[in-house]
Formats: structure tokens, sequence, C-alpha cells
């Protein structure tokens, strides 16, 4: 009998990976739109939006911890390949970034518009920092689960995740308690420690002594990545925290903040391929074979334009619908902006799996580049467009994803290029 070639048997567990992720994905994104659709109706408008300046900042600063996961899926997808225990670097890199992430988080509840967008309240400030926590030890897992190939488990985290997030929503409305903020930001909270049950076995797989670097070296990798994210999160999550930080609060932003929420989709769909990315390039320049990751990457630039054009006509047609039916009538979107936010998420989509191109070949500064594209084109798009604060964001958002893209697609393919053309075979750059 003829063993399967090794390419096979990688590719067909990454596709396996790949469709149980995608599957926990669709279940944690449809618990995740019906949470919000809930907490719109229960919450006043004012008060939903400034819970969804809220929700972004917390994700925001989640999003800037969560920089940890694709590193150490790095890492594990190495020693895995290896046949070795993940190195004692994880522990170094995540107490690196649970002091930056609790550090910064106190940082932003004590400035005005950290204050503002954390709607001036103690409680949320609090229950904002424990989320930040629990951020960090679940992108600890969520990254070695990947690297260790565990793809059902790193899909419970993920269902999870929404799912203690809806029982408390579903509790508060059952229960008719008073529409409130802290209220709110608890649902957040309780979804950050989904990942409690599979600690221990997790936390065992990790090697105690072999594998460390220099606090120095693991700061310098943390730092990279967190700026990365942090930057990535203006443009994704905390881009109403952006916005009113820049503009203002005001009621007409609602709807934006809405359809910004609802041009997610595109992202949301193409996570579970995401996640994999890092993975999937890592065992590439691991086994030689850089050229198909350049050829992988020269296709995803055509691809995120292709899908930005289709599903914006999809979001001038069916997009105000949507909006209407998701989170109530009161939420009444024009075509235009749904469809060129959907177009603008496509780009971002794109852009996001060239970052996990770049992070696995440990080019960490360019990630750190292409966001900041992205981040300064919002703000400079924020400041510059006339017109009421709705027009405002929505060019912002179109402008950062399209700079964010522009910029990712021109230094993936340079650096897939340059390690194509320079790497002998089976050589491994990435180390």
């Amino acid at each position: 009998m003829t063993a399967e070639p090794p390419e096979t048997a990688e590719t067909a567990g990454a596709g396996r990976g790949t469709g149980l992720i995608g599957a926990a994905v669709i279940a944690s994104s449809a618990l995740g739109f019906l949470l919000l659709s809930v907490l719109a109706r229960w919450l006043p408008p004012a008060t939903y939006a400034t819970f969804l300046s809220v929700w972004g900042l917390v994700f925001g600063l989640g999003s800037a911890v969560g920089a940890i996961e694709p590193e150490l899926a790095r890492q594990a997808t190495r020693a895995r390949l290896a046949g070795s225990r993940p190195p004692a670097a994880a522990f170094q890199i995540t107490g690196i970034a649970l002091a930056a992430g609790l550090t910064a988080t106190a940082v932003v509840a004590l400035v005005p518009a950290g204050r503002a967008a954390l709607g001036g309240s103690v409680t949320v400030a609090v229950l904002a920092v424990v989320a930040v926590a629990g951020f960090v030890g679940q992108f600890f897992l969520r990254g070695l689960l990947l690297g260790a190939g565990r793809a059902g488990a790193y899909g419970y985290v993920i269902v999870a995740e929404a799912a203690l997030r809806m029982v408390l929503a579903g509790v508060l409305v059952v229960a008719i308690a008073s529409p409130s903020l802290p209220w709110a930001t608890a649902v957040i909270v309780i979804g950050c420690y989904g990942w409690l049950p599979l600690a221990v076995p997790v936390l065992r797989s990790v090697s105690r002594d072999e594998g460390r670097v220099s606090w120095g070296a693991a700061a310098h990798t943390v730092t990279a990545l967190g700026c990365a994210n942090a930057l990535s999160a203006l443009v994704l999550t905390a881009f109403p925290t952006l916005v009113t930080a820049v503009v203002g609060s005001a009621s007409s932003l609602a709807t934006l903040f809405v359809v910004v929420t609802l041009a997610r989709l595109p992202l949301v769909a193409l996570s579970p391929v995401q996640a994999m990315a890092v993975p999937i390039a890592t065992g590439l320049v691991h086994g030689g074979r850089s050229h198909v990751l350049l050829g992988l990457v020269l296709r995803l630039c055509v691809a995120a334009v292709a899908a930005a054009a289709v599903l914006g006509a999809a979001g001038w047609w069916l997009g105000p619908w949507a909006v209407r039916l998701l989170f109530g009538a009161s939420y009444d979107a024009p075509p235009a902006m749904v469809a060129w936010a959907l177009a603008s998420s496509c780009l971002v989509a794109g852009a996001l799996l060239h970052a996990a191109v770049l992070i696995a070949v440990q080019r960490y500064w360019l990630v750190v580049a292409l966001w900041a594209a992205g981040a300064g084109a919002a703000v400079l798009g924020l400041l510059l467009t006339p017109g009421p604060p709705d027009q405002r964001g929505l060019v912002a958002f179109v402008v950062a994803g399209s700079a964010a893209w522009l910029c990712s697609a021109v230094l993936v393919v340079g650096a897939a290029r340059g390690i194509a053309s320079q790497e002998p075979a089976g050589a491994d750059p990435a180390g």
C-alpha cells in the first residue's frame, strides 16, 4: 500500500481544520449577530450607540493582545513539525501581553477620550479590564491549539465565547432587567472566559525550560504585533470608538455603526481561512515551498478586489433590508452606505490574510506598516471629509480598507518573492 504523500496529508488536514473552524465561526457569528440584535432592541438607541463604542474599545484592546495568537500558532506549528513541545517562549510572550494589555486598558480608562468611550462609568471601566485579562488567556490557548492541529478544541473556544454571552443576554431580557450599559458590558466580559475548561491540559503541553528567548526578544515581538493589532482594530472592531473620539457622539452615527457591524460579514466568512493561514504558510516555508506561497499570495490580491465588487453590488440591493431585519426598523441605512462598507470590508479581509503570511515569515514590522496605513487613512478621512458625521465615518471606513489592502498587497508580494527567490531548497527562513 502506497503511503499518502506528505503534501496531500497536510492539505487534507488543513481542509478538515478549516471546515471545523468554519462551522464554529458560523455558529459563533449567528449567536453574535443575534446578541447584537437583542441588545439593540433592549437598549435605547443612544445607549446602544455608546455600547457599540464600549464593544469596539474592549474588542480593540482584545485585538491588540490577540497579537499573540498567530505568533503562538507559528511557534506551535514549527514545534509540531519538528516533533517537539511548544517552547517556553510562549509563556514569556503571554506574560508580556497580559501586562501590556492591563496597563493599556487602565490608561485608556483614565484619559478623557477613553472615559467618554466607556460612557463615563467606573463599573464599565473595571469590566473592561476584566475582559482584556480574559482575552489574553483565550488567545494563548487558541494559538497553541491552532498550531497543534486541534481544530475541534479551537472551535469549542470560539463557540463557547459567543454562547456564554448569549446566555447572559437572554437571562437579562427574560428577567426584564432594567436596560443599562454596565449590564450590557457584563455580557461582553463573560464570553472572554469560555476557554477555562481547556486551560489545564494546554498549559501542561508547553515546555517549561526549552525554547526560552531573551525577554528583550519576546518584548520586541509582542510590541510589533501588539502595535499592528491595535492599529488594525481602528479599522475593525474599534472603528466606532475612533469615529466617536474624532467627530464626537451623534445620533446619526448609530445607523453607520450597525452598517459597519453588518459589513464585517466578509471577515466572518473568511475567518476560518485566516485562522489556518499562519500554520499553512509556516508549513510551506518550513518545507521549502515558498514558490507555492507566492502563488497563493497573488491569487489573494485578485480575489479581494473581485469579492469587493460582488458584495458591494449585493449590499446596494439587499443591505438596507438586512439592516432593518437584524437591528430593527429604527435603523434606516442608505443603499450606498451598505454597498461601500461591504466593499471596503472585503479589502480589509484581504489585508488580514496578507498580514497572516507576513507573520508566518516573521516580517512583523511590515504588518505594523500596513495597518498604520489603514488607520492613518481612517483618521485623515474623518478629519478632511466635509458633511455630517455619518458621511465622514463612511468615507473613513472606505479609505481605511483601501489603503490597508493596497499597502499589504505590495508588502506581502515583495516579501514572498524575496523568500521564493533566495531560499535554498528545504531551508526555513522563518527560523
